[in-house]
């Protein structure tokens, strides 16, 4: 090879050097840029994953705060979520549940769409029930979302009010009995005390006496009627729920004793509100129908205590129980399940419970007894 052929190949070789070397500079910087660009990638990427997640915890807040039960179950059934709404009204944990098969828990629900009942530790709820699927775009159903609203204070408001217009309308009606029977009544009594007091024979003094006994009886009972017509305004005073069920629980102590029924009782101190002589007839009423129920013996359970701020009293007895049937009516006036029952007890007791700002309620089973809860609100200016 001469010398102008090793320049030559120098040149050519110079020449292709300084391509590799330009080629090789645009390499780093399209590295560079693309190095850039997924890093840019990565951390919209990231945000975008971290977005999600927050949106995915702020969706997991929200249903789990909400007041209807929520529970969550994939495409096999599985329980996947429930919110603490459905923990509360079911009874049961998260961990508990998570991965069983929904049909695993066994909820006790009977009725129709508009009057359903779920059943829970032997307590019934008023409840609407919905479901609703999780649907994929591409159409895949991917799960459930089942609802159950604790529809029980709505429906317990319902009843009220209805009973509430029969009241007033029975009331009204109750009045004009009394005000036409109390005349010739208070006129019968006195004659037949003037005639027991004139009688020298005791046989005949004895039958004025039964006359004098049976007007009384009916007069206790047309006094029930008026109150319930035109029932007091109660004094509303400082009062303590322990002392006024104490006083109530002694007055019935003897009858208590004398049909075998032992009195169990856990007070504390609670003040309310109230009209202590008209939460004495709340009380009575209560414990009489409670001492009637039981007429082979059994127990006689008193307890106070604090919930949903309200101070609450629950009086149980051990006795018969009361049919489901009757469940709604027996705070309705002059219905009563006893042969010699005027039917006003419970009615008079639900009237001053409501002119107390508070509620009556009662759970039973047939054969086991019956818990009568009266709550009292709470008042903040005590």
């Amino acid at each position: 090879m001469n010398t102008e052929q090793l320049s030559e190949a120098f040149r050519n070789f110079s020449t292709a050097s300084k391509s590799l070397e330009l080629y090789y500079e645009k390499l780093q910087e399209k590295v560079r840029y693309l190095t850039a660009e997924l890093e840019r990638k990565n951390t919209q990427l990231a945000d975008a994953l971290d977005e999600a997640e927050r949106n995915r915890e702020y969706l997991n807040a929200i249903l789990y705060s909400l007041e209807e039960a929520i529970i969550v179950v994939d495409s096999e059934e599985r329980i996947t979520m429930i919110n603490r709404s459905a923990e509360s009204l079911l009874g049961i944990d998260l961990l508990a549940v998570m991965g069983r098969k929904y049909e695993d828990m066994h909820l006790s629900i009977t009725g129709s769409d508009s009057d359903t009942t779920l059943t829970v530790g032997g307590v019934p709820h008023s409840v609407i029930l919905s479901r609703s699927h999780v649907v994929h775009p591409d159409g895949q159903i991917r799960g459930s979302v089942i609802l159950i609203k604790d529809i029980t204070r709505l429906r317990e408001l319902e009843h009220q009010h209805e009973r509430n217009q029969r009241l007033v309308a029975m009331g009204e009606m109750s009045a004009q009995i009394v005000h036409e029977i109390r005349n010739p009544l208070c006129s019968i009594a006195l004659f037949a005390s003037m005639l027991e007091q004139d009688l020298r024979d005791p046989g005949q003094k004895d039958l004025a006496h039964g006359i004098s006994e049976g007007i009384g009886s009916l007069n206790g009972i047309l006094k029930n009627m008026l109150f319930f017509a035109r029932p007091n305004k109660p004094l509303m005073k400082t009062v303590n729920l322990r002392n006024v069920m104490e006083d109530s629980l002694k007055l019935f102590a003897p009858l208590a004793r004398s049909r075998n029924i032992s009195i169990e009782h856990s007070l504390s101190d609670s003040s309310i509100k109230g009209d202590a002589e008209l939460l004495k007839q709340v009380f009575a009423n209560i414990i009489v129908n409670a001492i009637q129920a039981m007429p082979d013996g059994g127990r006689l359970s008193v307890e106070t205590g604090k919930k949903d701020k309200h101070y609450v009293v629950d009086i149980g007895d051990t006795g018969e129980g009361i049919e489901q049937k009757f469940m709604e009516s027996i705070f309705n006036p002059f219905f009563s399940t006893k042969d010699k029952g005027t039917g006003l007890g419970l009615a008079i007791a639900s009237m001053i419970m409501q002119r107390h700002d508070g509620y009556i309620r009662v759970t039973s089973r047939e054969g086991e007894g019956s818990v009568f809860s009266l709550g009292f609100p709470e008042k903040e200016d005590l």
